[in-house]
């Protein structure tokens, strides 16, 4: 039934490819879903999306409630209810008839974490799915002979629109259902793979892959979420050749909205602008502006605010929030930054406390509010600080209770029975005060400047 809302629970694969476009073909929405929440979050999603059916694979067991949805397997060798996606294709009485689609019909609602702590449903529409397909084969000069890897998980922005870019070129897709970075070199050697999308924790991994395999196939690697330090960029430069590109994007513009130049001059190629995330691609206008949305002069540092067709039209059965994010037709991005003679943006702070450790994006305030749920913890505030494999390590600074005696081990198992392990903290630093300032308020600067030395070892 047309407008029927749908979530895809899968790891990277030809199922989850399929059911993309098949979605899109017979009119459903797509709602994709993080696999690696805890159950509590999925359900979350599923029950705040009004979604009636759930396509899943194994990776969706013991995320997925038994009860209450329309269930379909990716194929016979998942475990769980309801028939198989093959056996649903099989009775069907044949192709679906083309969709007269408007445009600016939901496509997905993709859900990305918000400050209160509960994730909102970001809505796309084919209009904007579309755009930012054409501004992804535009930025990457990408065609018909192109090979992607899907390496970052389908469910992100970071990797979905390459479903439909590389689909519109009759271009070719080789899926890994998890990243693994020697799996992934093999893959490149194997198909001769020409392009990729990776978060710097990714491609720190590849680099430590004892045995490097051929890789000259590789035209381009985008890499997004964070900035790369210049000496592991000059690394991967000697290992990858000059194919590296950084982006910059969010969930509630489809994904990128700024890129490096390609390929990048000579002015581009050392210095600052190497530490920049590019300019804005064609058809994305994007200013810095002060809190009241009123554009500030060339390297003012300010909100970073974006409008275009691959930007949504708000947040699902989120009216407020949807108006709060909007100001006069642009989109506060959440993120601050500032922008060169040249065009070129500069990421410095995300307004919104967010923290990105190994390209998931994690909101401080969720995990405070895990934490403060623990009978133990008297105050908490959650900082990311610098982190040599992750980019930023989720770390916790509390105080206890009087008379309490809970460890780390036992606030980060408390931690895990509510969040997906990539919220929960690396650290906890326990002290007998938070440094506040004079209204109240905890400094979390100060506390980042005070442990940035924390991590120093790349775990393995």
């Amino acid at each position: 039934m047309p407008g029927r809302h749908v979530a895809i629970c899968s790891a990277n694969s030809a199922f989850f490819f399929e059911a993309y476009f098949a979605c899109s073909q017979a009119g459903l929405v797509a709602v994709p879903v993080n696999t690696r929440l805890a159950p509590a979050e999925t359900d979350f999603i599923l029950r705040d999306s009004d979604c009636q059916t759930v396509l899943y694979d194994d990776t969706g067991n013991g995320l997925i409630p038994e009860s209450g949805y329309q269930l379909v397997r990716a194929h016979e060798g998942v475990t769980g209810n309801g028939p198989t996606w093959e056996s649903l294709i099989g009775a069907s009485e044949g192709a679906l008839p083309p969709f007269d689609e408007d445009p600016q019909a939901l496509a997905h609602i993709c859900y990305t974490g918000g400050t209160t702590g509960r994730p909102k449903g970001v809505m796309l529409s084919h209009r904007n799915v579309t755009a930012s397909a054409f501004n992804k084969i535009v930025l990457g000069g990408f065609n018909r002979d192109d090979v992607w890897l899907h390496a970052a998980p389908m469910f992100h922005q970071a990797d979905s629109w390459a479903c439909f870019a590389f689909t519109a070129l009759g271009a070719r897709h080789i899926f890994m259902p998890r990243f693994d970075a020697t799996a992934a070199l093999r893959l490149i050697a194997q198909y001769k793979v020409t392009g990729l999308q990776l978060v710097p924790t990714m491609i720190v991994m590849l680099l430590e892959v004892p045995e490097m395999l051929d890789v000259r196939s590789i035209r381009r690697v985008l890499y997004s979420s964070a900035p790369m330090p210049v000496d592991l960029l000059n690394r991967c430069l000697k290992t990858f050749g000059p194919v590296m590109q950084h982006i910059y994007g969010l969930t509630e513009a489809a994904g990128t909205v700024a890129a490096q130049p390609w390929p990048i001059a000579a002015r581009e190629a050392d210095g600052e602008r190497l530490t920049s995330c590019g300019q804005p691609l064609p058809g994305v206008e994007m200013r810095i502006a002060d809190d009241g949305g009123q554009p500030l002069p060339t390297d003012s540092v300010g909100r970073i605010l974006v409008r275009s067709d691959t930007v949504t039209s708000g947040y699902y059965k989120r009216p407020e929030e949807t108006a709060k994010a909007f100001a006069g037709g642009w989109l506060d991005t959440g993120d601050l930054g500032r922008m060169d003679e040249d065009g070129f943006l500069y990421i410095l702070d995300r307004a919104k406390d967010m923290i990105i450790s190994g390209g998931e994006n994690v909101y401080s305030t969720e995990v405070e509010n895990v934490l403060h749920d623990h009978p133990d913890v008297l105050e908490n505030v959650v900082i990311g600080l610098p982190h040599p494999r992750w980019g930023e390590a989720v770390t916790a600074v509390i105080t206890l209770c009087e008379g309490a005696g809970a460890d780390e081990a036992t606030l980060i198992a408390h931690c895990r029975a509510r969040l997906a392990g990539y919220k929960c903290p690396k650290a906890i630093v326990v002290r007998d005060a938070l440094v506040k300032s004079g209204a109240g308020k905890i400094l979390k600067p100060a506390l980042r400047a005070e442990l940035a030395d924390l991590f120093q070892v790349v775990e393995r």
